[in-house]
């Protein structure tokens, strides 16, 4: 290898290492950057906190700017900006000066960087400030800024949320002040002529209770100031609030009820909120301690409610609530009475109508919540339209009932009742209306009955069956179920003459049914008819023809329900000739006269019995002789 070759050869080696020792040097360095990078972008940094921004009138005049110094400090710490807005709390914002001093909290700006504030809103200045650093963070801290605050002075009136009253006392709510500065507010209201306030400390603290003031006997109106102390260390008082945005209470009156309409008349005092109206009232009711619940919405312009349907000798609460056009409400005062109101029924009516020993009976529920009635009037009609007063007075088994006992002729036709009731302020309320059931008979000579029934109307209820019974003799027997549309039945077997007897056969309906005015769980209730009744009539039955010399070879009637005392049986041609005559219940003719047959003709016969019920009787036809 030659000279020049081991040159070359030894100069790439050092240039080799000379390459080497750059790029640990270059790795150390990127290592010392990330990790101070690192260390400073997880740390974030606060601005001062703005505690006061001062007018100065004396020379050199301007404004003064004081803070509160950062908590956490800043490692690499280049000045504290402070940006001002003058005119617009929105901006735009300017740099106007920095502050290099870590430990510096104060600063005086004079004009012309700010105007000297003339108390006017375009003079206004509104400054922030920003604790910049020469670190690299790429992550903003999560307050980069501190508090705005400006230099208007005094501070501007504190906007009142609503004025409401709970529980017998004025609770003032209002918005906070924008402003850090403010650490108290006043309170005034015109019960004093808005001269003695009360003092609420804390800015965030914007509810104040007036114990002092009575909201039952006055509408209060209230004012505001906010009080700040960095102007003055006795304390400067903000603007107080304009007439245009006060607010006052609502005072609500009732009027004494009236007994008879069950009414009174709620007026109130508009709720003032400056020159605004509210978006409309409530009235609230509360009865015997329960919730309040709206009764009414009525417009902003009205500010009276008539009031109905008064519970009886309730507890009646009212209030008004009045919803604001900021989202808020306002109560008024709370007035409660006790109404001796004449409460009209409601919930009254007729359980049911049935027929009982021959009366028709009314039972009627009566509204335990009504006033008592001053009169009972119970009315009957016979046609379900015209009602008159013909019923007795009633009698009262307990609390909640009154029973009518209707002592007429239940088996004429349907009746139908209804019960008025009038109070003392001679108002008349009438009952719902109820129909007894009704049945009647028809009665056919082949010993056959139609049966018929009508009526039963019992207004709210749920039908489910008409029975109709039949009684005769002490047995009792069920014809049959019957449903809403049948009301009709013919018994072909009217009397049963295997019984020799003038016990009556009867039949009444039942209806069976449910009133659903009763209170759960309901009963099957029953309604009857009125009885009819049919007695077996004594009689003879007589053939039409009989034949010697056939199989019917005498003439004989049969009696029924009657007696052998005082039998008469004659026979007797058409000319009224006498043939045949006997005493004996067990005699009959054998179609003879004087020992010779009697030609086929029409013969006449005469028959005189006594009944078992002791009546005569006296059966006149003719039967037919057949040769």
């Amino acid at each position: 290898m030659n000279s020049k070759s081991n040159k070359f050869a030894l100069s790439s080696l050092q240039f080799a290492k000379s390459n080497i020792h750059t790029f640990f040097l270059s790795l150390i360095s990127i290592y010392l950057i990330l990790a101070t990078n690192y260390s400073f972008s997880q740390t974030e940094y606060e601005p001062p906190k703005l505690t006061c921004v001062r007018n100065i009138t004396t020379a050199p005049a301007g404004t003064e700017l004081n803070w509160n110094l950062p908590l956490t400090p800043n490692p690499c710490f280049i000045a504290y900006e402070i940006y001002a807005s003058t005119g617009n709390i929105n901006g735009p914002y300017s740099l106007i000066t920095t502050v290099t001093n870590p430990a510096q909290s104060t600063i005086q700006i004079t004009p012309p960087s700010i105007p000297l504030s003339t108390g006017t809103a375009a003079t206004v200045s509104y400054f922030y400030m920003i604790n910049r650093g020469s670190c690299v963070n790429p992550l903003p801290p999560a307050k980069k800024t501190s508090d705005t605050l400006s230099n208007e002075k005094p501070q501007p009136y504190t906007v009142i949320k609503n004025a409401t009253v709970v529980n017998g006392h004025v609770i003032l709510n209002w918005y906070p002040a924008q402003s850090s500065e403010v650490l108290s507010y006043l309170i005034y209201n015109n019960q004093d002529g808005f001269t003695t306030p009360d003092t609420v400390y804390g800015r965030l603290n914007t509810t104040f209770t007036d114990t002092t003031s009575d909201p039952d006997q006055f509408s209060i109106r209230y004012k505001i100031r906010s009080l700040e102390y960095c102007e003055d260390p006795a304390g400067q008082q903000g603007a107080i609030t304009p007439d245009s945005a006060d607010h006052s209470t609502i005072l609500m009156q009732i009027a004494p009820p009236d007994k008879c309409t069950q009414t009174t008349n709620i007026s109130w005092l508009a709720y003032k909120i400056g020159t605004a109206q509210v978006v409309n009232y409530e009235v609230q009711k509360s009865i015997n301690g329960g919730p309040f619940s709206v009764e009414a919405i009525v417009p902003s312009s009205t500010t009276n409610y008539l009031l109905q349907n008064i519970p009886f000798k309730d507890t009646v609460c009212i209030r008004i609530n009045a919803n604001l056009p900021n989202g808020a409400a306002s109560l008024s005062n709370e007035r409660c009475f006790s109404a001796n109101v004449i409460q009209k029924p409601h919930n009254d009516y007729i359980r049911n109508v049935s027929v009982v020993d021959g009366n028709i009976i009314v039972e009627y529920k009566i509204d335990t919540a009504a006033a008592p009635p001053k009169t009972i009037i119970p009315q009957r009609s016979n046609d379900g339209i015209i009602f008159a007063p013909n019923v007795p007075p009633p009698t009262f088994p307990d609390a909640y009932t009154y029973l009518f006992t209707d002592p007429l002729d239940a088996g004429a036709h349907p009746y139908s009742y209804r019960i008025d009731l009038v109070d003392s302020c001679f108002d008349t309320h009438s009952s719902d209306t109820a129909t007894s059931l009704y049945i009647g008979i028809k009665v056919k000579s082949n010993n056959t009955a139609n049966l018929i029934w009508s009526g039963f109307e019992i207004q709210n209820s749920t039908f489910d069956h008409f029975e109709l019974i039949k009684t005769s003799g002490g047995d009792t027997t069920t014809l049959g179920a019957f449903s809403r549309s049948q009301t009709s039945y013919t018994d072909i077997k009217l009397f049963d003459y295997s019984q020799d007897s003038l016990d009556n056969v009867c039949y009444f309906v039942k209806a069976f049914f449910i009133n659903n005015n009763d209170a759960t769980p309901r009963q099957t209730l029953e309604s009857n008819s009125n009885i009819v009744c049919v007695q077996p009539e004594p009689v003879a039955f007589v053939p039409q023809a009989f034949a010697p010399n056939g199989h019917n070879k005498t003439f004989k009637p049969f009696l029924r329900y009657a007696i052998s005392d005082n039998y008469d049986f004659k026979i007797f041609d058409r000319w009224y000739q006498l043939l045949f005559s006997t005493n004996n219940v067990n005699d009959s003719w054998d179609g003879t006269y004087k020992g010779s047959p009697s030609q086929l003709d029409a013969y006449i016969y005469i028959i005189k019995f006594t009944g078992k019920n002791g009546q005569q009787y006296s059966q006149t036809g003719t039967v037919m002789l057949i040769r």
